[in-house]
């Protein structure tokens, strides 16, 4: 039994409080009771703690953080010759199944899974390449929470025309990507009463036929799985759908099954304002990343996503990994963009990253501090400077604070991070194994020439 006992405690079903003290029991909330209770169990106390939900990050891909950190960021005019899409990020990502052990990609993604651990997130929506399978071992060994959704693909290679346009070619490899899930979730699916469930990822309605589409939602549905779709993600996906299919592609998606709960549409960034009310009026969610296309210097449409009532997720795509730098961005852009200061208040982005990531999982047990609710928690410390003096610990933390200043992270009802510190396994040689491992891939990617050339002289390889 642990006690925790910090000075605030919030969540989207019953708010904030402050004084409270909350009992857990085995991997589930006990209760929450008003004086400090006389239990013999673990006391876990701070005094300018904020005590909430463990944060979801809903659309993430671990393995990218730390291969494109860097190498995919201030990209200047001629960098690239083409979208950064099919001329950096798809043809990296190919050419390190080729040159990476199994053992090397486990090592880069354990490091990324340590950083969002640490800062906070308790549970994720992954989507990675058959190749990363090593994402569910390293992510359940640090206990972390997570739903992994493999790609699926009926064309696997994104390469470019010779109008320098996005082709996506190669050989039909719809069979494998179903084949290949179906074997992971029969292996490694643990569902509620365990951190690891799998779900389908296929790439999105330009990258997988329409028999495929419907072959996944089928299975989906059968499984009780989650799919997430990457869908309306940027302009050449949105043509090819329409060039081929004769309608946009959040219809094309519906017309397949997969416009519905348990669908996660990654990004939506050019969905028009009737095709974001498709997905709220059928029940789908919508996971943005902000910060993964400021990168690229576009501002993802969060203002348009809120005011349309639509059920909104927050995810990292694979850059900062910090869930609180996300959804701070995300507040900034809701605000600037609507020119209200009280639209993406910090609330309402919580609430997001909580109960209605949850939801959007289909799991009402998470993302809640509620009696029987799973014990997935993140203690926030806000003792220090920046937050000082605390009008509103919400407000503090997202404006403020970082998420470095996640003290204590409980996953399962097991505490995983307390006082700062990783609890089970050495955090320093989980850094060092992930660091060498990206390093060797980024030497031979420039050998090979995988590396643009302009982005290759901007960094001397050993």
């Amino acid at each position: 039994m642990i006690v925790l006992s910090p000075r605030w405690l919030w969540c989207a079903e019953t708010g904030l409080r402050e004084g409270a003290h909350l009992i857990i029991q085995g991997d589930r909330i006990a209760d929450i009771v008003g004086e400090r209770p006389g239990l013999d169990a673990e006391c876990i106390e701070v005094p300018d703690g904020l005590l909430t939900p463990g944060l979801i990050n809903l659309h993430n891909h671990a393995f990218s953080a730390p291969l494109f950190r860097g190498l995919a960021d201030d990209i200047q005019p001629g960098d690239l010759p083409g979208h950064i899409l099919f001329s950096l990020l798809m043809p990296l990502g190919d050419l390190v199944s080729e040159i990476m052990s199994p053992d090397a990609i486990g090592d880069a993604v354990e490091m990324a899974l340590l950083e969002c651990l640490m800062t906070g997130t308790t549970a994720m929506l992954d989507i990675w390449r058959p190749q990363q399978h090593q994402f569910v071992p390293r992510a359940t060994a640090l206990g972390l929470r997570s739903w992994s959704c493999p790609y699926l693909f009926t064309q696997p290679n994104l390469a470019m025309d010779e109008d320098g346009k996005p082709a996506w070619r190669g050989a039909d490899a719809s069979e494998a990507s179903f084949d290949f899930v179906m074997r992971l979730h029969a292996a490694q699916h643990r569902g509620p009463d365990g951190l690891a469930s799998i779900g389908f990822g296929p790439h999105g309605p330009d990258s997988n036929s329409p028999a495929l589409l419907r072959r996944i939602d089928a299975a989906a549905r059968e499984l009780g799985a989650i799919v997430s779709i990457h869908c309306a993600q940027n302009p050449m996906e949105v043509a090819a759908v329409k060039a081929a299919q004769g309608k946009g592609s959040v219809a094309h998606v519906a017309d397949c099954g997969l416009l519905r709960p348990g669908v996660i549409l990654g990004h939506a960034m050019f969905a028009t304002d009737e095709e974001i009310a498709m997905v709220r009026d059928a029940g789908a969610t919508i996971a943005s990343c902000p910060l993964g296309f400021a990168r690229s210097g576009r501002g993802v449409p969060l203002a348009r996503f809120l005011q349309s009532g639509v059920r909104l997720g927050i995810g990292t795509d694979g850059v900062t990994l910090d869930m609180v730098d996300e959804l701070r961005a995300a507040a900034v852009l809701a605000k600037t963009q609507s020119g209200v200061a009280g639209l993406g208040s910090a609330e309402r982005l919580l609430t997001a990253a909580t109960r209605d990531a949850a939801d959007a999982l289909q799991r009402p047990d998470l993302g809640r501090l509620t009696p029987g609710s799973r014990a997935d928690l993140v203690i926030f410390d806000l003792s220090r400077p920046r937050y000082q003096p605390v009008w509103n610990p919400l407000r503090a933390l997202l404006t403020n604070g970082q998420g470095s200043d996640a003290h204590t992270v409980i996953t399962a009802g097991v505490p995983r991070v307390r006082d700062r510190q990783l609890l089970r396994g050495d955090a320093a040689a989980i850094t060092r194994r992930g660091r060498a491992a990206i390093e060797a891939v980024w030497a031979e990617a420039a050998r090979r020439g995988a590396i643009p050339a302009k982005l290759a002289t901007q960094r001397q390889f050993a």
